[in-house]
């Protein structure tokens, strides 16, 4: 019989393959700048130390630290061995010194006989009984001291607490004896430090958690499209830790990454996660184990409700394992989890017969919140159950009444899967549907409605089907019309007539035509739509019945002031209906604040994103302060969220507002396709919104490579003549970019009589931004003495600061007027004003137009940052016959090129010769060749 030393010399060394070489991680090692400058001390023998003993939680990153300084070891030209301790190997002795000699096995030949025999019978190389430990101990040293000697030797041992004894008394008399050795360097990590290696002095270090800005660099490294909403409910429930911060993310769905569906009750964990954890909970006796599950799902985790639903009558005695493995803590009267990543282990690895038995006992006790109790009867069922089932609708109505949607949601689907009637079925799964509409988790709302011909046509679903319609095909005209008829139904309950007034409101802003904003004016009119507050104050302010256009933003903000009154008011549509509106006044910055409160509410525990439409918020609140890298950022997620959820309306959207800013920032071939992909999408489907914002892209683009006739053919579109009452409400800020195009094009009278019509309508007043661009407009469109007085007017509008780009595009316009005035001292004034925000936003059409203008005024103006770099020879063409007055299309079958292609050139063209217009190509290449070697004019 094999003894059971001989036993271990059959493990496969774990040097070998349990740590193959090193790579650098993918997040680096954020956090423990401390611990890497130690270690780094300790390899160039600025630090002399026994040993680093390194502990800390599960995955705290003890393993990471040692591979950075396995990373840091080879830098060095340190030789690396690896030690690493395991829970089967725990009793056998030598086997963490087995590891280390089966490493250095070929340079046994550099000590004595006796000692290089002493160490070969470790490794079971030669005959004889175990060797003395002193001898053993002593051979050992002289290996690691000749090695550390001839080129530095690091030694790290991982999980130290399934070391066996006698290999880390070893290691204990070796980090005793060669503190004073340059060229070793012992790091040992462990979960907690204890004798013998802490008798032998080493530096201790306790790796702490992650700081909160750490653990947010991490978890963007290794998940950076995780919505902001799940990456925040991850954090809290990592607590710093790294494995947590990395692994959880990875057990969800890509849909519930995206916050397209709900998170579940219970996060799920990963393999790697359940493999560190799970290991010291299945070591547990059953008795305990089935004590920790049911804490586990038990909130409030109390010892007497522990103990009443187990029969246990010595729980402390029974919990005192896990207490020991450091799993939990106890105080008086209540079970404490050391970490989430126990809880969550906990439920992940009982199995399901198991999650029904502690779900049935908790039921039993729990006798004062009948909420919790039938929720634990749900989870209990093992089939349909109509007395749970009504428990739990009636558990999911006061879940919706406190404004916990989420909750109420699933509580209501799992009442139908409970309910025996088809009918009651079908009502809940409606109820279940139109939560998670008013939640704002429309994938998840489109999967629970039912099926018509399954269940049939009820309220619920007509509602829900024909918001998700106006979401999901686009077709805002059909939605619109079934949404209508919901009303025509004398059984539509209050609260079903509060949420379909919500999304009719909804799908009017998408449509932003003035038949369907006349159709939802007939409906708010009937008495019985009352209680719908939000939309009936929204559309009151948007339509001038609650005030007049001056008054309007001043009514939103006391609205503002005011809400939520309840937390029933927290749903996604209410903050649609709230967001349309501050983005209509302008009011934007005044909502963000409300729209962030959201976040740590009740409601929102789950990741609900009751304020899905805050991320459009904040994309147009960075877009009109200047902030465009911000912007870039969030429309990246705004675009992932769309194109997982499958709502292409809110992909379309987001669409539009990248157009916009490829536009303003010069990317005219981006701006253009992407402009022209909406278009093509929105017109057919009378998508009112997406098509009026695909317009000012577009026209944003011409008017920044100076093709103004194109600009305003493209804004009349949006504004033809008419009363300001029938245009649509987000058409009403293109005043300037009208006006500026107009004022090149012979279309002034065109432009004045739009602008009348907005002053008539108070429209002027309607904001700061649209007083500043009423002004803008007016001078543009003046002939006369007050022009000066108007683009003061506009330069100086309160609040202007909070639109960089068109109070520079003012400016800029105003210098422009000055200097064909020949007043070139106060034009280089405005000039360089206007090119010095321009440059900063990467505005670079109008810089250029800046910088061309301030050239034209005889001052000496630096090179674009880009350099005027020489044209290659299709854009020398392209920009000659541009010059010679040729359009775009003549061009295009001159050279054979597209439409599209001739574009780009021009718009690679402008910026490199400095001029934003045809009309400048003619002198721009002329006087080319005269820029001197700093890059200023001659």
């Amino acid at each position: 019989m094999l003894s059971r030393h001989q036993l271990a010399l059959l493990a496969t060394p774990a040097s070998d393959d349990r740590h193959p070489a090193p790579s650098r991680s993918r997040a680096g090692l954020i956090g423990r700048t401390a611990e890497t400058e130690l270690i780094d001390a300790l390899l160039r023998g600025r630090e002399r130390i026994p040993a680093l003993l390194v502990n800390g939680e599960i995955g705290v990153g003890k393993t990471a630290l040692l591979r950075a300084t396995d990373e840091q070891a080879h830098r060095a030209g340190r030789r690396v061995v690896w030690v690493t301790g395991a829970p089967a190997e725990a009793d056998l002795p030598y086997s963490g010194l087995h590891q280390l000699l089966y490493s250095l096995r070929a340079d046994l030949d550099r000590l004595p006989a006796h000692q290089r025999v002493t160490l070969s019978r470790i490794l079971g190389h030669a005959d004889g009984p175990l060797p003395d430990r002193l001898a053993t101990c002593a051979a050992t040293l002289s290996l690691v001291t000749e090695l550390a000697d001839e080129g530095g030797l690091v030694v790290l041992v991982d999980d130290a607490q399934w070391i066996d004894r006698e290999s880390t008394e070893l290691f204990a008399f070796v980090a005793r004896r060669t503190c004073e050795l340059a060229g070793l360097v012992l790091v040992v990590a462990t979960r907690q430090p204890g004798p013998p290696l802490a008798a032998a002095g080493p530096y201790g270090r306790q790796l702490a958690p992650l700081s909160d800005h750490d653990a947010g660099l991490l978890i963007d490294v290794w998940h950076p499209t995780l919505h902001s909403r799940v990456r925040r409910i991850i954090l809290d429930h990592a607590r710093g830790n790294p494995l947590a911060l990395i692994e959880l993310p990875k057990a969800l769905s890509q849909e519930q990454r995206c916050a397209s569906m709900p998170l579940p009750v219970h996060l799920p964990v990963t393999p790697r996660i359940s493999g560190h954890v799970g290991a010291r909970i299945r070591a547990l006796p059953e008795p305990t184990r089935r004590l920790l599950l049911v804490a586990a799902l038990d909130e409030r985790a109390q010892l007497a409700t522990i103990a009443e639903a187990t029969g246990e009558t010595d729980v402390t005695a029974r919990l005192c394992p896990a207490e020991r493995q450091h799993l939990v803590t106890m105080d008086t009267d209540r079970l404490l989890f050391t970490h989430p990543l126990v809880r969550l282990t906990t439920i992940d690895l009982a199995t399901r017969g198991e999650l029904y038995t502690a779900h049935r006992h908790l039921a039993a006790v729990t006798n004062v919140d009948q909420d919790v109790r039938a929720t634990h009867l749900a989870a209990a069922a093992l089939g349909p159950d109509d007395t749970v089932a009504d428990a739990l609708a009636a558990a999911g109505d006061r879940a919706a009444d406190r404004g916990v949607l989420t909750t109420a949601t699933e509580m209501f689907a799992r009442a139908a899967e409970l309910s025996t009637a088809p009918a009651a079925r079908a009502e809940r799964l409606g109820i279940a549907a139109q939560l998670a509409c008013r939640a704002g988790w429309l994938q998840w709302a489109k999967h629970l409605n039912p099926a018509p011909e399954e269940f049939g046509v009820t309220t619920h679903t007509a509602a829900v089907s024909a918001y998700l319609l106006s979401l999901d095909e686009g077709d805002v005209d059909m939605a619109h019309r079934r949404l209508v008829r919901v009303f025509d139904d004398p059984t539509t309950s209050v609260p079903m007539r509060r949420m379909a007034l919500e999304m009719l409101f909804h799908v009017c802003v998408l449509a932003d035509r003035p038949d369907h904003w006349a159709a939802l004016d007939a409906v708010l009119a009937r008495p019985d739509c009352a209680s719908a507050e939000i939309v009936l104050r929204c559309r009151a302010i948007l339509s001038g019945r609650d005030g007049d256009a001056a008054t309007m933003r001043e009514r939103f903000l006391e609205l503002l002031d005011r809400w939520p009154t309840t937390p029933a008011e927290l749903t996604a549509l209410s903050t649609a209906s709230l967001s349309a509106t501050a983005a209509a006044l302008d009011a934007v910055t005044e909502l963000l604040p409300v729209l962030r409160g959201l976040h740590e509410a009740p409601a929102d525990s789950r990741g609900a994103p009751t304020a899905r439409f805050g991320l459009h918020m904040e994309i147009l609140d960075r877009y009109h302060s200047g902030r465009w890298g911000e912007a870039e950022t969030l429309l990246r997620e705004s675009a992932t969220v769309a194109g997982v959820s499958g709502l292409r309306t809110l992909e379309g959207v987001a669409r539009c507002q990248r157009a916009l800013l490829a536009a303003v920032r010069g990317e005219t071939e981006q701006a253009l396709e992407l402009a022209d992909e909406v278009l093509r999408w929105a017109v057919p489907r009378g998508i009112g919104l997406a098509v009026i914002l695909a317009h000012q892209a577009r026209s944003l683009v011409a008017l920044g490579t100076g093709d103004h006739e194109q600009a305003y053919a493209t804004l009349s579109n949006i504004a033809p003549a008419g009363a300001m009452t029938r245009m649509p409400v987000s058409a009403r800020r293109i005043v300037f970019d009208l006006a500026d195009a107009a004022a090149h094009t012979g279309h002034g009278a065109q432009a004045a009589a739009y602008l009348h019509t907005l002053r008539d309508g108070g429209f002027d007043r309607l904001s700061p931004r649209m007083t500043m661009l009423t002004h803008g407009a007016t001078a543009l469109l003046a002939r006369d003495s007050h022009t000066d007085e108007a683009f003061r007017q506009a330069l100086t509008a309160p609040g202007h600061e909070r639109w960089p780009l068109e109070h520079a595009r003012i400016r800029l316009a105003y210098g422009e007027r000055l200097r064909r005035a020949k007043e070139i001292g106060p034009a280089r004034v405005e000039l360089g004003a206007a090119l010095e925000v321009l440059e900063r936003l990467g505005a670079r059409p109008w810089a250029a137009r800046a910088r061309n203008e301030l050239r034209a005024a005889g001052l000496a103006v630096a090179r674009p940052a880009e350099g005027p770099a020489g044209l290659t020879a299709q854009e020398e063409s392209v920009a000659r016959l541009a010059a010679q007055g040729l359009t775009n299309k003549q061009i295009a079958v001159r050279l054979r090129l597209s439409d599209r292609t001739v574009s780009g050139h021009l718009y690679k063209v402008y910026p490199k010769l400095g001029v934003t217009s045809r009309t400048g190509l003619r002198d721009a290449l002329e006087i080319r060749a005269g820029w001197d070697a700093d890059g200023t004019a001659d």
